[in-house]
């Protein structure tokens, strides 16, 4: 695994936009109802929270399968 150094932008990126706003249009639909996130800013500092969930399981398996899908898509 190769890092990089991250250099602070100014500019919104759209791609982490446009899906912010797809996910509070569908919890606002009901289509989610609950939430796990991870991040970093541009200065490298990483971010992540997490909704209180009535179903603790299946809240690690959504993150469980991302993290999956972010490994194999490092190939």
């Amino acid at each position: 695994m190769k890092l990089i150094k991250l250099e602070p932008k100014k500019e919104a990126n759209l791609e982490v936009v446009a899906a912010l706003k797809q996910l509070l249009k569908d919890a606002e639909a009901g289509e989610i109802i609950d939430l796990a996130y991870a991040g970093y800013t541009p200065s490298g500092q990483l971010i992540s929270s997490f909704t209180q969930s009535e179903d603790r399981p299946r809240q690690l398996a959504a993150i469980t399968r991302l993290q999956h899908r972010l490994i194999v898509s490092m190939d």
